[in-house]
């Protein structure tokens, strides 16, 4: 079959912001990887050299398109397609929905089967089993699914004894079912007309007040119309990467999985990298780091070229570029190029390029 991979990433990324100031969420870097190579990763070891893909841009679109075409034009094709903002607010784009964005692949898939993925959930299988579901079930669309335990913030489906789906519902605030949309669509040739079709009719209606136009009402409008989708339950974690809280979680589990060559550092204790500090596993330490009368651990995610001194840090992602000096912190997202000093704070958000002191010392 030839199959055409599709990935929405215009977005902004406003739940993660103040990161996504100057980055694209997919770009945000846990256990040594960007999210964005952890996903093409994946798909690599399901989908054959030479599939085509095709990257929906928008927000950050050059950062995008650059880094995607050095690291990964040699084993896929790739396509990119710009979705034009419908507007600004203080200088960030907003879009008209994840809808109209797969709307702009229509000529890219044509009538071939297309694979849809987005770029903040990460399966940890890989994506073998969404096909195998088609290949296997009785059925012309496939929904990657998995249990959750607070589906208020997911698009939900329904589905019956044999997990073909009878409803879906985008964030549900009554309990209606605990199977979350899970970040991969599989729309067979039989049902790629219908669902392009749907899609353009959607994106002819007014936007008001902030609405989108989403993916889920119009698989509402294809289920409904007979079309029989079924649900591939993921056995293995999905990491969901668009808010705060879900990305540290996904970092415990990335540092769970990854296997390190040298998961104590004694090559950095020998170099005199590291100095008169404990390590707590698991950590994952970038290229080029300094680490000095420090605690950093567990689950502790750290970029590249970094100082820091007298630290306690635990269960944190710290960007590239950082120094930080006498913190103390837990559950801290700090982005890149930031400097921090002289702090006790859990739950540290702050931007790349950031500047925090509490001192009058001035130290550099």
């Amino acid at each position: 079959m030839s199959l055409k991979l599709i990935c929405p990433i215009a977005g902004v990324g406003h739940r993660l912001q103040p990161f996504t100031y100057s980055k694209p969420k997919a770009f945000l870097k846990l256990a040594g990887k960007r999210l964005i190579d952890h996903i093409l990763v994946k798909l690599k070891r399901t989908f054959p050299k030479g599939t085509e893909i095709v990257f929906i841009v928008g927000y950050k679109k050059r950062q995008i398109t650059e880094y995607i075409n050095n690291h990964y034009s040699d084993y896929f094709n790739l396509e990119f397609i710009e979705q034009k903002p419908l507007g600004f607010l203080a200088d960030t784009p907003f879009f008209s929905g994840l809808g109209d964005a797969i709307l702009l692949a229509k000529d890219f898939v044509k009538n071939d089967d297309c694979f849809i993925f987005l770029s903040d959930r990460l399966p940890m299988e890989d994506y073998s089993s969404v096909l195998l579901t088609y290949h296997q079930g009785n059925c012309d669309a496939v929904i990657n699914i998995k249990k959750v335990d607070n589906p208020q913030f997911y698009g939900v489906t329904v589905v019956d004894e044999e997990i073909n789906l009878t409803g879906i519902v985008e964030k549900p605030q009554e309990f209606i079912s605990d199977y979350a949309v899970s970040g991969a669509y599989l729309f067979g040739k039989r049902s790629v007309s219908r669902l392009f079709e749907l899609l353009e009719e959607q994106s002819k209606v007014k936007i008001t007040n902030g609405n989108e136009h989403q993916l889920t009402p119009i698989i509402e409008s294809l289920i409904k119309e007979g079309v029989p989708f079924k649900g591939n339950v993921m056995r293995s974690e999905v990491l969901d990467f668009g808010r705060p809280e879900s990305l540290l979680d996904g970092n415990r589990y990335l540092l769970s999985e990854t296997k390190l060559k040298d998961p104590l550092f004694e090559s950095l204790f020998q170099t005199g990298n590291i100095i008169d500090s404990k390590l707590i596993p698991p950590v994952f330490i970038g290229e080029n780091v300094k680490i000095k009368n420090s605690i950093i651990g567990p689950n502790v995610s750290i970029g590249d070229d970094l100082v820091l001194e007298k630290c306690i840090l635990s269960e944190s992602v710290i960007g590239d570029g950082v120094f930080l000096r006498k913190i103390i912190s837990s559950n801290s997202i700090i982005g890149d190029y930031s400097i921090l000093e002289d702090l006790i704070k859990k739950n540290i958000t702050i931007g790349d390029s950031s500047y925090i002191t509490t001192s009058k010392m001035k130290s550099f």
